[in-house]
């Protein structure tokens, strides 16, 4: 049963993992453009933009000493961020009430955020600032093409999009955030670490 538990849990936790999420957020952008939906492609460019690289700058800048003693924030969670944007903009183009899509992006993002501590990636702080991110984002990306969606139907298409990747992208673990630390290490800790690097 416990067994049973741990797959489930870490099935949710690879939901949010750039080997899904970066092919999702790819082909999502491709249907847009093909469809010529030239303002749902831009506001979905500009959601993944900057939601990635807000979490990308908080990421570089605190991961630069290392974790601390007793840590609390040193990685805002990259997978409860992507999940709650990507999954949560997914869910806003089915064209929910707009208290619905934020309650549905909430429980991705609480559930994801949940998987991440369980399994000891991330501290509760950490994946409250990365679900804030993705929720701030689902916000924005609904505001900005709650208009637009009327004339797009892409549910059919989203949901082969999704087939698809969970076919093609098995195995492929790109190691996204091995390359943060290395570089905000290298590049950051100059200026903000007092001492020694407290992680090698």
């Amino acid at each position: 049963m416990r067994e049973t538990g741990c797959r489930w849990m870490q099935f949710i936790t690879n939901a949010g993992d750039q080997a899904v999420i970066i092919p999702i957020e790819a082909g999502v952008f491709l249907v847009f453009l093909l469809c010529r939906c030239w303002r749902m492609a831009m506001a979905w460019a500009v959601m993944i933009g900057a939601g990635s690289g807000l979490v990308l700058l908080l990421k570089l800048y605190l991961e630069a000493c290392g974790p601390g003693r007793h840590r609390v924030l040193y990685s805002p969670s990259g997978h409860t961020m992507a999940a709650t944007m990507v999954y949560g903009g997914l869910l806003s183009l089915t064209r929910v009430r707009r208290s619905v899509l934020m309650g549905g992006a909430l429980a991705i993002a609480v559930c994801e955020g949940w998987t991440r501590v369980a399994l000891g990636y991330h501290t509760v702080t950490e994946t409250i600032v990365g679900g804030t991110v993705g929720l701030v984002m689902v916000l924005g990306f609904r505001i900005w093409t709650e208009d637009f969606q009327k004339k797009f139907s892409p549910v059919v298409s989203v949901l082969a999009l999704l087939l698809l990747v969970a076919i093609f992208v098995r195995g492929w673990h790109p190691d996204v955030e091995g390359h943060i630390q290395t570089i905000s290490r290298l590049y950051f800790s100059k200026w903000e670490c007092k001492g020694p690097s407290l992680s090698k």
